[in-house]
């Protein structure tokens, strides 16, 4: 094998390198500052190794260091496009459990969470820990390495353009995150707010009493009481969030070629 040859495939690996790399990168579990940084980067030196024969590669070899820098930041672009779809659900999820814990008073609960290493509350961690669970029991990890395969295949290395739709798509996809966030958390965001109107009625009825005060660890036994009793329908809803990632995923990709 020639020496251009030889830095042919090294520059080809190294793009699709970026474009994994920075998919993974984009995963909460993987963003996690306790993840360390050799395994992901050794994880995505593996993905990057197994899709590599799918790649429609450069027809040459770039000398310049500035055009390869392009297509690095191009590739990097792709994989964070990508890795930002998947990242709206968990958002969705982590949103859902802070309208709940503000409308329940947990909202200044709150603790280190060692995976974002930032204040979180209570139902934002619950919440976080279930999509992340969903994530990998319904396989969704696999439709995210399908995701990579098929843009390395239709996409091809240096291909990706900017328009108007990908950036439309981006900013209406970002926009749907409250009212996904309501359909995950809506039979406890409903029920607080009958027990809040409830309790509404009461305190101008018995102006005297402190109502709202009193009501906080009411909400909150409510608020448990009615989170074990929805999951039947929380965990279907984040499912179908995330069943509908490859559907997201074809879209986008062709949005960039």
């Amino acid at each position: 094998m020639t020496e251009i040859a030889i830095t042919f495939e090294i520059q080809r690996f190294l793009l699709v390198f970026f474009r994994v790399a920075a998919v993974l990168f984009m995963i909460p579990l993987f963003t996690a500052r306790s993840v360390s940084a050799i395994f992901k980067g050794g994880l995505s030196l593996m993905i990057a190794y197994l899709l590599y024969d799918l790649v429609k590669a450069p027809s040459a070899v770039q000398h310049d260091a500035f055009l390869l820098f392009i297509l690095c930041a191009k590739e990097v672009f792709v994989g964070a496009t990508i890795g930002f779809v998947v990242r709206l659900v968990f958002v969705s999820a982590s949103m859902s459990g802070e309208i709940i814990s503000l409308q329940a008073g947990l909202g200044f609960a709150r603790f280190m969470d060692p995976y974002s290493q930032q204040q979180v509350s209570v139902l934002e961690q619950i919440k976080n820990l279930i999509a992340l669970l969903i994530f990998f029991v319904i396989d969704a990890h696999h439709m995210l390495i399908k995701g990579i395969a098929y843009s390395l295949k239709e996409l091809p290395i240096g291909a990706m353009s900017l328009n108007g739709s990908l950036a439309g798509f981006l900013v209406k996809a970002t926009g749907n995150i409250f009212g996904s966030a309501f359909r995950i958390g809506a039979p406890i965001i409903v029920t607080l707010f009958l027990v809040e109107l409830a309790f509404g009625m009461l305190s101008r009825m018995i102006p005297q009493a402190n109502i709202f005060v009193d009501a906080i660890p009411v909400k909150i036994l409510i608020t448990m009481v009615i989170l074990g009793m929805s999951l039947g329908y929380i965990v279907p809803n984040i499912s179908s969030l995330f069943r509908g990632l490859e559907t997201d995923f074809i879209r986008v990709i062709r949005m960039m070629g």
